[in-house]
């Protein structure tokens, strides 16, 4: 008979009643209580706890080939004292939607449906530990460092406890030899036990706090009074008035500064304003030079144009006087205006064979053509004085450049030497201003470090206080839960009691004068007769120390009412043990203590046994416990035409 918890206790139930692997053509029932599923080497028992695993938690990312023809897993299973119709598809993206129903009860609650993500605050895994009774609850990352950092507690790191794989019960305690599922491990170990309380652990990191800030103060104290007691510098009332000074100076040298500044932004000095006033006057006079220039250049070209057609013209005249003919008696051979070839015999004189019209028949007028000449030779007279007086300007206008452009030279640069000294000189001025201001700073800054010095060396003492106050306020408050720990010490003590009854059960070998278990209270790990799990001799012995470890935890929560769902699978439980002989019998050991357990908590923890053979005796007495028999013939995952009839009879 065991221990049983007298309080009314949360509910943990987390039974499968059937699994339905959608596409894979196969649909599993299971029972209260134990449940046993017998098969060869490789034909999907294995596949079939992870993907149990995947339906309660995350989906595996190393399952074999063959699954990828399962497109969900459905499944109808109890979580605490509701069931629930569960449809999760063969995603592992964390926004995957799962779908759930409940079933209604007897007690006529209705049914109410869900649709969860996969992953994330709120989702699918924090739903099944509120439905489990199981604390959703962040944890810090690091064990024994102070850490903001935190880590939730997922329902994967529960299901350490509850699926052990093959790969796993001979090597490992639930995974302990893995860094981060270790870290979870215990964590959940601490929860479940009650040594783990989030106010205690708060308080606990505030006290690992306190104490690194204790060191550091400590340290920077001495620091501080070495480097002061190296120091000859006056005392703390002569330091302020020296700051006092400095001060004052630098706001005397910033008020120069500006000044300066100022100054050079001004209006430069007399001669300076002259100078610049008679530079600009002289730019303006040449340039109006230069365009009276660019203007005679143009009009001395225009007249010799025209002396050009007046001379042409005189020639003309001279040549019809002489010839007694029109000057516009010349013959065509192309149309002036549109450059066709002209036919001189397209008419008859005295008709023009250009225009078509009758030609004069008179002489022309001699004594017009002579006035005419006079006129174009005294046009030639005027055009050639003008011509005359627009060069003798334009030289005049050339020599007024020339000194015009001596006298810009002269200007500019006496008015660069008469702004280079100004600008030497303010520069000057505020080279030294700031050279000052630089000083003056620094002996400020240096000022004011050491007074925070003196001031922190003063304050120290008393910062210190604080602090180690505050660290005895958080030790009475951590003691003041003392009682939290002793409870946890009663549940580890029991812990270990029921794996020493479970293991004298198995016949184990006896590995010293007396069989003793006790769990690490630093590692959570067991240890037989002193020795460690890593240091058992044999696999054999290994598993089953494993199987009796697991089969404890689950029957002391159930006893105690610790937090611990109630559903535990077992992989390869005879794996590493032969059929006969000493090693035979322990199998059959292990099977009945498996019936016995679940006899006596078949309605709260469900166990799931998954072996490649069972003994002739087991098979024969527990057969209605056996829920899926798999072979060569009839895999795991198949297609529906060959596993129809397997799922029918499982």
């Amino acid at each position: 008979m065991t221990e049983q918890q007298t309080v009314e206790t949360e509910r943990h139930d987390l039974r499968l009643d059937e699994i339905d692997l959608v596409g894979g053509a196969r649909t599993v029932s299971f029972q209260p209580g134990l449940n046993l599923v017998r098969g060869d080497i490789t034909t999907g028992k294995t596949t079939l706890i992870r993907l149990i695993h995947a339906l309660l938690g995350s989906i595996s990312r190393s399952l074999p080939p063959e699954t990828v023809a399962v497109r969900a897993i459905r499944g109808r299973v109890l979580l605490g004292a509701r069931m629930w119709n569960i449809y999760r598809p063969m995603v592992t993206t964390k926004e995957t939607p799962i779908e759930l129903a409940s079933i209604p009860t007897e007690d006529g609650a209705e049914s109410i449906a869900v649709r969860l993500p996969a992953g994330g605050q709120g989702g699918y895994g924090d739903f099944l530990l509120d439905q489990l009774g199981l604390p959703v609850i962040s944890v810090p990352r690091a064990r024994r460092e102070p850490t903001n950092e935190l880590s939730p507690v997922t329902i994967n790191d529960w299901l350490l406890y509850c699926i052990v794989t093959g790969d796993d019960l001979d090597t490992q305690v639930f995974g302990h030899r893995d860094t981060f599922r270790d870290l979870k491990r215990r964590w959940v170990f601490e929860i479940a036990y009650g040594l783990y309380d989030e106010e205690i652990a708060n308080l606990a990191a505030d006290l690992r706090r306190i104490d690194l800030e204790i060191r550091a103060s400590e340290s920077e104290a001495e620091v501080i009074r070495q480097f002061l007691a190296g120091t000859t510098i006056g005392k703390p009332e002569e330091l302020e008035a020296q700051l006092a000074t400095q001060q004052a100076r630098l706001t005397e040298l910033r008020s120069q500064a500006a000044s300066v500044s100022s100054a050079s932004n001004a209006e430069p000095g007399e001669e300076i304003g002259q100078t610049r006033a008679a530079l600009l006057g002289s730019r303006q006079e040449l340039d109006t030079v230069r365009s009276e220039i660019r203007q005679h250049q143009a009009q001395l070209r225009d007249l010799g144009e025209l002396q050009r057609q007046l001379s042409s013209l005189s020639k003309r005249l001279t040549r019809s006087i002489v010839a007694d003919e029109w000057m516009v008696d010349f013959d065509f051979v192309v149309c002036p205006r549109c450059g066709q070839d002209v036919d001189q015999h397209r008419t008859e004189s005295p008709v023009c064979y250009l225009c078509e019209q009758p030609e004069p028949t008179s002489a022309p007028d001699r004594d017009a053509l002579i006035r005419e000449q006079d006129r174009v030779t005294f046009q030639m007279a005027e055009t050639d004085q003008l011509i005359a007086e627009r060069t003798k300007t334009l030289e005049e206008l050339r020599l007024h450049e020339e000194d015009l452009v001596g006298n810009l030279a002269n200007l500019s640069g006496r008015l660069d030497n008469l702004t280079r000294d100004f600008v030497s000189a303010q520069a000057a001025e505020l080279q030294s201003v700031a050279a000052e201001t630089a000083t003056v700073e620094a002996n400020v800054e240096w000022i004011k470090r050491y007074l925070m010095l003196v001031d922190r060396q003063a304050d120290q003492s008393g910062y210190l206080d604080g602090l180690r106050e505050r660290k005895l306020e958080l030790e009475e408050q951590i003691e003041a839960h003392s009682t939290s720990v002793v409870v946890a010490d009663d549940n580890i003590d029991a812990l270990e009691k029921r794996i020493v009854d479970y293991l004298t059960r198995l016949h184990v070998p006896q590995l010293g004068d007396l069989l003793t278990v006790k769990i690490n209270r630093t590692t959570y790990l067991p240890e037989v007769s002193t020795r460690t799990f890593d240091e058992l001799s044999s696999q054999g012995l290994k598993t089953l120390v494993n199987v009796a470890h697991a089969l404890a935890h689950h029957t002391v929560a159930i006893d105690r009412g610790l937090e611990m769902p109630g559903l535990l699978i077992l992989d390869g439980v005879s794996a590493n043990s032969g059929k006969e002989g000493l090693e035979g019998d322990r199998i059959v050991d292990m099977y009945k203590l498996f019936d016995e357990i679940a006899n006596e908590y078949g309605q709260q923890l469900q166990l799931i046994i998954v072996d490649n053979d069972l003994p002739p005796d087991v098979a024969d007495e527990m057969s209605s416990r056996i829920v899926l028999t798999l072979s060569q013939e009839a895999r795991l995952i198949g297609t529906p035409a060959s596993t129809e009839g397997d799922s029918a009879s499982a």
